[in-house]
């Protein structure tokens, strides 16, 4: 099949992200074509987009036709931010419901504490839970607490505890250090592009006003080590950050 992994990929992400990279690497493993989409556009995955609030179904809905499955991982801010009110929560869990019933098989992956600001229950949630293959949660705690979700039922409820599984650290992409260190190069300097990129955004929108004048701060590079970085980018850095973007857009 076709399988779409929605979560935070490395690098960075801390341990959100390896899971992620770890169930790729298992569904690809299975024999499965995978695609990963990420909503930070520094790691290294496929596919990139904007995915708080309603912006999740949408940018599902777009790629319903492309794939048989969706794996998404749900986590804070994805959809729901803390802030969200009743309007937007409803919103957003309403399109997201839409979207999730234009793929064959869905699976929800949820980290514990739930991240689903308002619970787990209520009309608006219905949408979501209804569309769900099955749910995915980290503790027996968890799968009593969607027992109040509308339009899901137990069998479609598993338990899988929270921690990295044994040999991941070999599975994971850092593995490449010691299978072909010139794959891993290859792998840094694609990565170390797509973080450089995102960071030029950053120093962009300092330059409006982001950042008092003359502030400074330290990024902290996981291939180059720590640097210090000023708040307004250089012309030559405004060129390359159009270029990139005119190369994106073709």
């Amino acid at each position: 099949m076709r399988v779409l992994l929605v979560g935070t990929s490395p690098p960075p992400g801390g341990p959100a992200a390896v899971e992620t990279a770890l169930e790729a690497s298992a569904l690809a493993a299975a024999g499965h074509e995978v695609e990963v989409l990420s909503p930070d556009p520094r790691s290294a995955a496929h596919h990139h987009a904007p995915l708080s609030g309603a912006r999740l179904g949408v940018q599902l809905a777009l790629r319903a036709r492309r794939f048989d499955a969706l794996v998404l991982r749900l986590q804070p801010g994805l959809p729901l931010s803390p802030a969200a009110d009743r309007l937007s929560r409803a919103l957003s869990l309403a399109l997201l419901g839409l979207a999730l019933r234009g793929y064959r098989e869905v699976t929800l992956r949820l980290p514990s504490p739930i991240p689903l600001p308002g619970g787990v229950g209520g009309r608006a949630t219905w949408p979501m839970w209804s569309a769900v293959t099955r749910v995915v949660v980290a503790s027996e705690e968890d799968r009593d607490r969607l027992r109040a979700a509308p339009g899901l039922s137990d069998e479609r409820i598993e338990v899988e505890p929270a921690g990295t599984p044994p040999g991941a650290e070999e599975r994971s992409w850092r593995s490449l250090d010691c299978a072909d260190p010139d794959l891993r190069l290859s792998v840094q300097a694609v990565v170390r592009a797509k973080a450089m990129a995102g960071r030029r955004l950053e120093r962009v929108g300092a330059s409006a006003g982001a950042r008092p004048p003359g502030a400074e701060e330290v990024w902290d590079d996981p291939f180059s080590g720590a640097s210090v970085v000023g708040p307004r980018p250089r012309v030559g850095e405004l060129a390359g950050l159009l270029a990139d973007r005119l190369r994106r857009a073709r």
